[in-house]
């Protein structure tokens, strides 16, 4: 934050933490957050038994494993938003992929939001974070972390650019990275973030399986989700995904090997998270289920915090933030949207999430997810669900025979007519809303808005939706300033820019 806004935010916190007992904070428990890239929970502890996962299995013995567990955006910098302020992205303003990120064009959290770092500081914990941020707002590192900040605080006007995983540069802005470590601790306890491999570089993942003696995963023998062709280019990019599970188990393996030579072991928590769903055409960046289903495990060895066992009630995946703090004996505060999930009265009916712009291309879908119901809310009918997004595009420059990928394999085959039903929708007009039944079609083809049979369930969830949309004065509803498009103008090039809004003379 900048140092004007310094003084009243810290005000908000002690305020905040008021009812914090005086005593040492030595008996709190050290918190890690485990955070993997873009994975599905495809893991054996969650019924899938196409890979064996057996330290994902050994952790989660440990703890709970949270079967039915959604991203509140399903593209990582508004996913991470939410996890760090336990705040809907539509309700802060965090919703746009990457936004607020030059000088002209800043976000700033209202002022009754603190971020969940800054709550755990405020209580008497060390705090660090060695993998990204990737925050869509306005904040000085410095003020979250007490360990592994970079040499320069967070700088939205920094210009140096990196090679992002989908081959376009992105801006790398100072702050969105750090280092440090539990080794870095000096009086804790500690919350820690720190990553390890998940969906992303999974080029050579063969290869890497093959040096750590693991078997990869032949494409011939994985299952083929019904809403995509059964193509060579879909299996191998499937089995891709089962590959980077194999990678994930081994290096949770090496982490819990970690912690118990170095004597931690029974006084962490251990929080493993993705920030969404699998970079499968249809996931990352869209509000289906395969996009904001994320693994969620919970582990506190050798300490009577949590009951051990799994869990299928619906929970947000920002409800880390609040579930962090009810572990560290911290109260949530009022502003949260977050609930503890180990708090007795937790509950809930639905979980909510949106989809905005996602780097190259605007868009506003809404999610309701309830038990057996996923209901979707597509508000721009103007544009296709794939238009032509960063992913594609980079397909379309190293694949444009579409031989390789599975983004312009499919891409090809729409434009052929080779593809119907559940696989044609994403590239045809696109339907305003969407009714799908998670109990006999998990896999999301059969859409049931239109069924009269349903008419009294898609009521019910449409009506839930507009109440979350008038409760939280959904960001995305409003236009966006000529400052936050020109963001988006100066990043990628013109014919990377497909939505009606660049196309308008």
């Amino acid at each position: 934050m900048f140092s004007s806004m310094v003084p009243i935010r810290s005000l908000l916190l002690a305020s905040l933490l008021a009812t914090l007992p005086l005593s040492a904070f030595s008996d709190r428990p050290n918190i890690l957050w485990i955070d993997i890239d873009d994975q599905s929970p495809w893991y054996s502890v969650y019924g899938d038994k196409t890979v064996s996962t057996p330290n994902l299995d050994a952790l989660a013995s440990e703890g709970v494993a949270f079967e039915r567990v959604y991203a509140a955006n399903p593209v990582c910098g508004p996913s991470r938003s939410a996890m760090i302020t336990g705040v809907y992205p539509i309700r802060a303003g965090t919703h746009d992929m990457r936004s607020g990120r030059v000088p002209e064009y800043q976000i700033h959290l209202p002022e009754e939001i603190a971020t969940l770092p800054e709550l755990m500081r405020k209580a008497g914990y060390e705090t660090y974070n060695a993998s990204k941020d990737d925050y869509n707002f306005t904040y000085d590192r410095r003020d979250l972390y007490s360990i592994g900040n970079p040499p320069h605080p967070y700088s939205p006007g920094s210009r140096d650019v990196e090679a992002g995983n989908d081959g376009v540069k992105i801006p790398n802005y100072k702050g969105l990275r750090g280092t440090g470590s539990w080794r870095d601790v000096k009086n804790g306890p500690f919350f820690g973030q720190m990553k390890i491999p998940g969906g992303k570089g999974v080029a050579e993942i063969d290869k890497q399986l093959r040096s750590l003696g693991i078997v990869p995963v032949d494409p011939a023998e994985v299952r083929v989700p019904a809403q995509y062709p059964d193509i060579p280019q879909v299996r191998q990019h499937v089995a891709n995904h089962y590959n980077s599970i194999l990678r994930t188990d081994h290096r949770v393996g090496e982490l819990i090997q970690q912690f118990k030579e170095e004597g931690l072991w029974g006084n962490t928590v251990f929080i493993l998270y993705s920030d969404h769903g699998s970079d499968l055409p249809r996931s990352k960046g869209y509000v289906y289920a395969e996009g904001l289903h994320v693994p969620f495990i919970i582990a506190a060895p050798g300490m009577d915090l949590i009951e051990p066992g799994r869990r299928e009630d619906l929970v947000n995946l920002m409800d880390i933030a609040a579930t962090t703090l009810g572990l560290a004996g911290i109260e949530v505060p009022e502003f949260m949207d977050a609930k503890d999930v180990f708090a007795e009265d937790f509950h809930r009916e639905y979980i909510y999430s949106s989809a905005d712009r996602w780097g190259n291309v605007i868009d506003r879908s809404r999610s309701v997810m309830g038990n057996r119901f996923h209901y979707i809310r597509n508000f721009m009918l103007d544009r296709p669900l794939f238009n032509w997004g960063s992913y594609e595009m980079v397909s379309l420059m190293r694949d444009p025979d579409g031989k390789t990928t599975s983004f312009m394999a499919m891409r090809l085959m729409a434009e052929a007519g080779e593809l119907e039903g559940a696989q044609m929708a994403p590239y045809d007009k696109r339907v305003a809303e969407e009714l799908y039944d998670l109990k006999n079609d998990p896999d999301e083809v059969n859409n049931l808005a239109a069924d009269p049979a349903y008419k009294e369930q898609l009521t019910k969830m449409r009506k839930a939706l507009l109440y979350w949309i008038a409760d939280t004065d959904d960001k995305g509803q409003y236009p966006r300033s000529a400052a936050a498009m020109q963001e988006i103008t100066d990043r990628f090039t013109a014919d990377m820019l497909k939505s009606p809004e660049f196309l308008k003379e």
